[in-house]
């Protein structure tokens, strides 16, 4: 591999992917290093959704994303699915929910996303499938599916296109130190000499900091999701009960004490994402990560229960798979991007909205490293806020 590089981007996630790509866009000599295969984490086992946030900071830096990734999928050199058009976000209303759906229909109209009231009448007439107890919805003019996975490669070989180097399947060890600045990075191949490393490793970012007696916190949350397949199409809509809930919910730090009682306690609530060849795609859950490996094998049949009571003709549909990613969360639910030491600048905490700001955080670390003015203001990211 080469010997060095002016940046080695570590992790082949959407969000290194789109640092590499932002960086080699502009000239900049990168090196991508990923452990295992492009998008075979988080980035490429989420429901793939581009929708505006509801926390008004992060808007300027989605609002970057998409027309970026409206550009790229046009010449990709592999196919990506991406609405170019809004499917619409259904916020179903039950009956003890309709104080939580007026609050996440009025967040979602101070950043600037429009919507009507339906009431139970209109919402049967648009999703006649609907369970019949439903108080109306609001419908949210939001909402692009994408295909993840296809997103976060096609990022990597645009940015291989531009002149960087690709590497995955192979290990960063440790970041190592030349004084009082980071130098690069020690991978199982040797080492690499960098200007500028960009950790943008997720959760496993904080385990390589910790070489440098750093820290931030970033802790994981494991989401599960279901892939059902139904005999005749039965939603047109992104559909959302109180699930919207799951992404204000914090998730840290598991204490000893807890964790000794059992398992932590999983969160789910309802998402079901029509896709593309006619599947469903159900959602969604946070729980606290303590292993690799899933210690709660249950989330996956309390994801098809909730979608069955929201769309009750599920229960006919085949169960094609189920999966789960592991999201890096941060205390306010905002990402950490910006530089946390001399040569080391880290890119995690982006939650349940990596591809939502993915683009707009390439943009806010490449301007870092070019010396280019921010494209947004930086500071509500920077990861020295929580010292």
């Amino acid at each position: 591999m080469a010997d060095g590089s002016d940046v080695v981007v570590v992790g082949g996630g959407v969000i290194g992917a789109a640092c590499a790509r932002e960086l080699a866009e502009r000239g900049v000599q990168v090196t991508l290093i990923e452990r295992a295969e492009l998008a075979g984490a988080a980035s490429g086992r989420n429901l793939g959704l581009w929708s505006t946030p509801y926390d008004p900071m992060l808007v300027p830096m989605a609002r970057a994303g998409l027309q970026s990734y409206l550009a790229i999928v046009d010449d990709a050199p592999l196919p990506v699915f991406l609405d170019r058009e809004a499917i619409g976000i259904l916020s179903t209303i039950g009956e003890e929910e309709k104080e939580a759906a007026q609050v996440d229909r009025d967040a979602a109209a101070a950043v600037g996303v429009t919507s009507e009231h339906l009431d139970p009448q209109q919402l049967r007439r648009l999703e006649p499938e609907l369970r019949p107890d439903l108080a109306g919805a609001w419908l949210l003019h939001d909402g692009h599916r994408l295909d993840p996975a296809a997103l976060t490669v096609a990022l990597a070989l645009r940015a291989k296109e531009l002149g960087a180097v690709i590497r995955h399947h192979l290990s960063v060890r440790a970041l190592l130190r030349q004084g009082d600045r980071v130098a690069g990075v020690a991978t199982d191949e040797g080492t690499v000499e960098a200007g500028t490393v960009v950790l943008a490793a997720g959760p496993w970012s904080q385990d390589l900091l910790r070489t440098l007696d750093l820290r931030i916190p970033i802790t994981g949350a494991r989401g599960w999701l279901v892939r059902l397949r139904p005999p005749r199409t039965l939603i047109s809509h992104w559909i959302e009960g109180a699930a919207r809930s799951l992404f204000r919910a914090s998730v840290g730090e598991v204490a000893a004490g807890a964790f000794a009682e059992g398992v932590p306690e999983p969160d789910v609530g309802t998402m079901l994402q029509p896709a593309p060849d006619g599947s469903i795609v159900a959602g969604a859950s946070r729980q606290a990560v303590v292993t690799n490996e899933p210690d709660d094998a249950g989330v996956p049949h309390a994801i098809v229960r909730g979608a069955i009571s929201m769309l009750p003709a599920l229960a006919e549909a085949a169960v094609v798979s189920a999966w789960w990613g592991v999201r890096p969360m941060s205390p306010d639910e905002r990402p950490l991007v910006g530089r946390l030491a001399e040569g080391l600048i880290v890119a995690t905490g982006h939650g349940s909205e990596g591809v939502i700001l993915a683009a707009g955080t390439g943009q806010l670390v490449a301007a870092a490293i070019t010396g280019d003015e921010p494209p947004f203001n930086p500071a509500p990211f920077d990861p020295g806020r929580f010292a």
